[in-house]
């Protein structure tokens, strides 16, 4: 019984992750803020700021997440977080991860 019960979860969790995917092209287009310190395309050109290009997506959502929610603390990063949606965020992560 417990078998079926994963296989009926597994099945679940594949259904419905491609309505769940981020769009890479929104998140480009919510990118303008960040591009001021992390540059247009994730690359930044200051050693202060990190390179956002070609991280890992999940990574970049949780730590985007994190700053906007104050588990992770930043007086930079707080205001420009601030109003992001879940949705947003995964956009981003996306489009980021995309570099």
């Amino acid at each position: 019984m417990k078998l079926l019960k994963y296989a009926f979860i597994a099945t679940l969790l594949f259904a419905i992750t491609p309505a769940m995917a981020a769009d890479a092209a929104a998140g480009k287009a919510k990118s303008a803020l960040c591009a001021a310190c992390h540059g247009p395309t994730g690359e930044s050109i200051n050693p202060m700021w990190p390179n956002l290009a070609g991280q890992k997506e999940l990574y970049l959502a949780k730590q985007i997440r994190a700053f906007r929610d104050g588990t992770r603390t930043d007086p930079t990063m707080a205001p420009m977080v601030a109003a992001l949606t879940d949705e947003d965020i995964a956009n981003l992560a996306a489009y980021y991860a995309s570099q």
